[in-house]
């Protein structure tokens, strides 16, 4: 397989990552809990595809890229940047919703007489 050729199969995985990100950002947002399962699995699935695809990258690398191979690697990176801050923002919208429903939350400081009951002697304020 040629350079542009894995290129575009390369870029049309990375949109379907993306792709896929942006609809979990959109569950994240609005549902306010962890994806569920199917979605996870298809992101494993989807993952695990851009290891062959980057290993066909690299055997097909080699040479000065013309102006149109040039423009696939330049869709390639951007769809790969887009991707990584989308990533970032869903990571901290997974932290929010995890955080949001751990039972109790922060405990509260203790009460200086509880402690003094629990180690028997007077709390020096």
């Amino acid at each position: 397989m040629n350079l542009d050729a894995t290129l575009q199969d390369h870029t049309a995985l990375c949109s379907q990552i993306y792709d896929l990100m942006i609809e979990e950002n959109r569950h994240l947002s609005t549902a306010g809990t962890p994806p569920d399962e199917v979605l996870l699995e298809r992101k494993r699935g989807l993952l695990a595809a851009l290891s062959p695809s980057l290993a066909g990258l690299r055997g097909a690398a080699g040479g000065d890229p013309s102006p149109e191979t040039r423009s696939l690697i330049e869709r390639a990176m951007q769809t790969i940047l887009k991707a990584l801050l989308l990533d970032r923002e869903n990571e901290q919208l997974l932290l929010k919703t995890t955080i949001a429903r751990r039972p109790g939350g922060i405990p509260s400081r203790p009460a200086a007489s509880h402690l003094q009951r629990l180690y028997g002697r007077p709390v020096v304020p």
